[in-house]
């Protein structure tokens, strides 16, 4: 079955190519070797002639030619001239295919001495980079050190730090908006507190204080004539409501005697300040309340309060119970006070056991 023929579109076989590749590495010796056998009988007389003058301009480094332009200045009249119609001679008989594969192996030779010329020229850099480095390294370390941040004089005052440092990771640079409790009462825009106005304003809680109580105390009476004439049934339900109503008492009492308590020592604070402006008016110097002065103020102005209303009466009962719960918290904290008690309980008849020594 005879081949069918190869269409234009494609290209020819990479044989020539191939062969193209494989060019020694002189420039024009084999590679135009085949051309060169098919000229012509008359173009080989001509070469006959010209046996000597060269086939092909090779490269030459420019100081070669201007020292041989100075030795051979006299030989170079008519040869010259000779030389380079020969090579126009040469050159136009070439065929095309010679001079693409010559032009190849020439570029390829200039690649080479170019990657050359490039090795040589990086480990010039990078030798004009080690020392550049090195030069800075010392500059660097033969610069004069910064003078340290003196120590603080006073442990109160602030500490100085240099801007240059970085912030620690564990310090928080940036506060994130986060959600914090407030009173309302109390906020920035109101402006200050004040317990005058404070008082002024939420005076309605002692009133409703003490008639809270008040009602307290008639539900607890009320809640005892029924228990007394309740039935067994009953009892447990009512007792169990007298005991609530009891401590509602107790917790009502606590808070009408703190009203109590909070205006009395207001009223006391408020005459002490009032004579100390007025010495201060007359001509002496500021004088401020200790807390131990403040606390004898304080415990006065109650009893003083407690002896108009109940006379000295009340206030000898208020002393002695004070002193029966002072004592009552000291019995409580003596070492083996449970160990007494059990054997006096006991009925032993005999003293109590001997303490131990404590250090």
């Amino acid at each position: 079955m005879p081949r069918r023929p190869r269409p234009a579109s494609r290209n020819p076989p990479r044989s020539a190519t191939t062969q193209a590749k494989k060019i020694p590495t002189t420039l024009l010796e084999n590679a135009l070797k085949e051309d060169v056998e098919d000229l012509s009988s008359d173009e080989e007389t001509g070469d006959e002639e010209n046996a000597d003058v060269p086939r092909v301009a090779q490269w030459v480094d420019e100081d070669d030619l201007v020292d041989e332009q100075s030795d051979d200045s006299s030989e170079e009249g008519p040869s010259k001239k000779a030389n380079l119609n020969a090579l126009d001679r040469d050159l136009s008989g070439l065929s095309m295919g010679a001079l693409r594969r010559a032009q190849q192996a020439l570029s390829r030779t200039q690649d080479t001495d170019s990657e050359d010329s490039d090795d040589d020229d990086s480990e010039e850099n990078e030798t004009e980079e080690a020392a550049a480095t090195t030069a800075m390294r010392e500059k660097e370390w033969s610069l004069k050190p910064r003078p340290d941040i003196g120590r603080r004089q006073n442990k109160h005052a602030p500490i100085e730090v240099s801007s240059k440092k970085p912030v620690t990771r564990r310090r928080t640079v940036v506060q994130t908006q986060t959600s914090q409790a407030r009173d309302p009462r109390f906020l920035p825009m109101t402006g200050e507190f004040s317990s005058d106005k404070f008082r002024q304003n939420y005076d309605f809680l002692t009133e409703s204080h003490k008639t809270e109580l008040q009602t307290l105390r008639e539900n607890l009476k009320r809640a005892r004539k029924m228990l007394s004439s309740s039935s067994r049934d009953l009892r447990p339900e009512r007792e169990a409501e007298i005991q609530r109503l009891e401590l509602a008492v107790k917790r009502a009492e606590s808070t009408v005697n703190k009203d109590r308590r909070e205006e009395i020592e207001e009223r006391a604070l408020k005459r002490v300040s009032k004579e100390e402006r007025n010495k201060r008016e007359a001509g002496k110097g500021n004088w401020y309340l200790k807390n131990s002065a403040k606390k004898e103020l304080l415990v006065k102005a109650r009893y003083d309060a407690l002896a108009e209303n109940g006379g000295q009466s009340a206030v000898k009962k208020a002393i002695d119970k004070k002193r029966k719960k002072i004592s009552q918290k000291e019995k409580k904290s003596r070492p083996f006070a449970n160990r007494e008690r059990h054997s006096l309980d006991s009925g032993d008849g005999g003293g109590p056991s001997k303490r131990r020594k404590i250090w």
